[in-house]
């Protein structure tokens, strides 16, 4: 039987951090006390072990820390994470383990599980097992005896600095340790509980008292449920034996929303050659930038718009998924979701998002959203597209041949492929000329010139 005592020294409580700035001890605990409850924390739930106050029976509390949960945070938000987070100065954050720390096989191993389990998001920071050089933060970790892991949440912008596991992890599998590696240091990144309104949820028995009533810091993290379920996280208060030891999906959407990379700073054309790698970014709120495509967007377009475009982001943000593509020698531009995009021709990378989307549309996209230009050297090959009523006023030059930057629709209506009324066209791409004629038919006149490096022919 996987009993509660065991199951609570598999997951531990949250430790909160900081460094008192009052001497007298009995000073601090007051403030302490004081600014948990105003944080929305029950009384019943406050208890000072050890001249150390708690919460929820092994959650301690430092001085710094309370105070920044007191505190409105800019941008705050509407899985769950502290007010405190891990600045956006850490780009590195070396775990270093105590000395007697590998003694115990299980931790050593579950600690490298569980900085795989951080580096796979590709998170703005990184983490290594210590010592290293390159730290931007440092956490130690240790073990313990006791019956509890512990951590705590970040203060100052850097992540909690103490870590201790129990050596009784040493009784389960070590996907029961990893995931309980997994879990302190989500803590010490600033996770809350995903149940920290219920441990009923993930927890076999009552433990306790609950962790406290919604407040300022148990903060709805974007994209994440705000109701836990049974083996929904790994950050709810008790894991269970059969546990894999991996991220949820919530959890990898928690974790990306506070810290991953923004879209705007990945270059998808990176990516080219390893098609299907997937990859998670961050969106602000808005859109703006070139997109090329629908549904497979040139590895150039805006990550964001695109995401808007293809239905899976709305302008409010958000995590996109990410897909590499390989080249494609067509995109066709559509608009939806209130974004327009433009075709193209031949592209060497492309990507595409995961999640439901809108079916590629099978009317022909608008002729003037192609850049011919970008076909040449592709001689035989076709593109179908349509015209809507015709400027008969538009630049073209040649005759049944025309210089590939030629304005598409008022050529066709010279070469008697559509009327001035608009209609489909077929686009051949042909190589370039040494001159094109001046002529005039159906109304319009075409310019002549001399060398052109590519050329177009059109027919219904």
């Amino acid at each position: 039987m996987f009993k509660q005592a065991a199951v609570l020294a598999a997951t531990g409580v949250a430790l909160l951090a900081g460094c008192g700035g009052v001497d007298e001890p009995q000073m601090e605990q007051e403030e302490i006390i004081a600014n948990l409850i105003e944080a929305g924390y029950p009384a019943r739930d406050i208890q000072v072990i050890d001249e150390a106050v708690f919460v929820g029976g092994d959650a301690r509390v430092t001085l710094q820390a309370s105070r920044e949960m007191i505190q409105t945070p800019e941008g705050s938000q509407e899985q769950f994470r502290t007010t405190n987070l891990v600045g956006a100065h850490v780009t590195k954050i070396c775990i270093n383990p105590s000395p007697d720390f590998d003694d115990y096989l299980f931790l050593k191993q579950g600690l490298a599980l569980a900085i795989e389990n951080y580096n796979q998001l590709g998170l703005r920071f990184t983490l290594e097992r210590g010592p290293a050089n390159g730290c931007s933060a440092n956490i130690s970790i240790s073990p313990t005896t006791e019956n509890l892991s512990r951590a705590g949440f970040p203060d100052f912008g850097l992540p909690y600095a103490n870590i201790t596991m129990t050596t009784q992890l040493g009784n389960f599998s070590l996907d029961v340790t990893e995931h309980t590696i997994t879990h302190e240091i989500g803590h010490a990144l600033g996770l809350r509980h995903s149940d920290y309104y219920n441990v009923y949820i993930s927890c076999l028995q009552y433990y306790g008292h609950n962790e406290g009533d919604m407040g300022v810091g148990a903060i709805p993290i974007p994209g994440t449920p705000e109701t836990a379920t049974w083996d929904g996280s790994v950050m709810n208060m008790c894991p269970h034996v059969n546990s894999n030891g991996e991220f949820t999906d919530s959890d990898i959407t928690a974790l990306v929303t506070l810290y991953g990379k923004p879209c705007g700073s990945v270059n998808v054309a990176e990516y080219r050659g390893q098609t299907g790698k997937q990859f998670r970014c961050v969106c602000a709120s808005g859109a703006g930038g070139s997109v090329w495509g629908t549904n497979n967007y040139t590895d150039d377009s805006n990550i964001c718009t695109a995401a808007v475009h293809a239905g899976v982001l709305t302008t409010s943000g958000g995590v996109a998924v990410v897909e590499v593509q390989p080249a494609q020698n067509t995109f066709i531009g559509t608009t939806r979701n209130g974004i327009t995009t433009s075709s193209y021709g031949y592209w060497g990378g492309s990507y595409r998002f995961i999640g439901a989307q809108i079916p590629q549309p099978q009317t022909s996209p608008l002729c003037s959203t192609f850049n011919m230009m970008s076909y040449r050297g592709q001689t035989g090959r076709t593109v179908r597209c349509g015209c809507p009523t015709v400027s008969l006023g538009a630049s073209f030059w040649g005759t049944d041949l025309y210089t590939d930057d030629s304005d598409v629709c008022v050529a066709a209506v010279h070469a008697g492929a559509i009327t001035a009324s608009g209609g489909d066209v077929t686009v051949t791409i042909q190589p370039g000329q040494s001159s094109y004629t001046s002529t005039s038919r159906y109304g319009v006149t075409s310019s002549g010139y001399g060398a052109w490096p590519g050329s177009i022919s059109l027919s219904p």
